[in-house]
């Protein structure tokens, strides 16, 4: 799969992740900066459900695959090549920056009874005592066609 978000200029291979062994999402290999990952637990995209997809914002070197996530607005879309070579067209509704220990998990990863997008990154200063943001960037869409 592949994700394509025209206003941001972003695109990247999705892989597939899963949980960690402490049960947090597992995340792409932050060393490749064009790679997002996909909750393979959930939803797939253009399935009904919230198909959750997450990227690093940056790394030590530079800028990562969702490093402008924070500029899209409503009526931005997104675009999943998927598996089966169709592609599934996303319109974001909304974006929420929330505290990390305040994730909003139901609302990520809880049912719709539609097919829905949801991209997440980090935000918010860095915090390098703890070496990492401690805010989270989340992106809200909604499937608008194929």
């Amino acid at each position: 799969m592949r994700i394509s978000i025209g206003a941001i200029g972003a695109a990247a291979q999705i892989v597939a992740v899963g949980l960690d062994a402490d049960g947090t999402l597992d995340e792409p290999p932050l060393e490749d900066t064009s790679t997002a990952g996909w909750y393979r637990l959930g939803a797939a995209p253009g399935e009904r459900g919230p198909a959750v997809i997450v990227g690093h914002r940056d790394t030590a070197s530079g800028p990562s695959v969702f490093f402008r996530l924070g500029e899209l607005a409503p009526g931005d879309t997104v675009r999943i090549g998927r598996a089966d070579g169709s592609t599934a067209v996303f319109r974001v509704q909304r974006t929420e920056r929330v505290a990390k220990d305040r994730f909003p998990s139901a609302e990520v990863y809880g049912p719709v009874d539609h097919a829905a997008l949801r991209l997440v990154t980090c935000a918010g200063p860095f915090d390098s005592a703890a070496a990492h943001y401690r805010r989270n960037l989340i992106v809200y869409a909604r499937q608008v066609g194929d």
